[in-house]
């Protein structure tokens, strides 16, 4: 139907400051707003307010997470996996962003516990995008095409 999106709206007001900042960085990375915006929501880091009602929202997240994740792994185990099509990609898009961003969370606060991370894995999001892109565009990291897609 026309006028209806399939995607919610995501909108905030920032203060001028706010606003000409925003304006400024976005000419300057040659995006549209929306993509700016949502690549440096994505990609930047998490802060967290340490609350008691933040952590303890964070491990009742974690615990359902567990629950689903054994259930579907019994599932899968019993060959009685009965999840398919959108409700199958809808689950691995919730869940998929979810421990993504608790990966995040968790290397971010890797300094209260005096630990660094193995590798630098800061921006894993945007290498595995653009290897996504060139996969798409049938090109390999390095650039060269891939045999049998040329012309693309």
């Amino acid at each position: 139907m026309p006028g209806q999106h399939s995607n919610p709206t995501i909108a905030f007001r920032p203060t001028q400051w706010e606003r000409a900042m925003i304006e400024e960085r976005v000419k300057a990375s040659g995006l549209y707003k929306k993509d700016f915006i949502a690549r440096s929501c994505i990609y930047s880091n998490i802060v967290v307010v340490g609350t008691k009602q933040r952590v303890q929202y964070l491990v009742e997240e974690l615990r359902e997470t567990q629950i689903v994740m054994k259930e579907i792994t019994e599932q899968i185990l019993s060959g009685d996996f009965s999840m398919f099509g959108e409700s199958y990609k809808e689950l691995k898009e919730d869940y998929l962003a979810f421990v993504i961003t608790m990966v995040d969370i968790l290397n971010g606060a890797a300094y209260l516990f005096e630990k660094k991370s193995d590798s630098d894995n800061r921006h894993w999001k945007e290498q595995q995008e653009i290897q996504q892109y060139c996969e798409a565009l049938g090109k390999e990291i390095g650039g060269k095409e891939k045999q049998g897609r040329k012309g693309m």
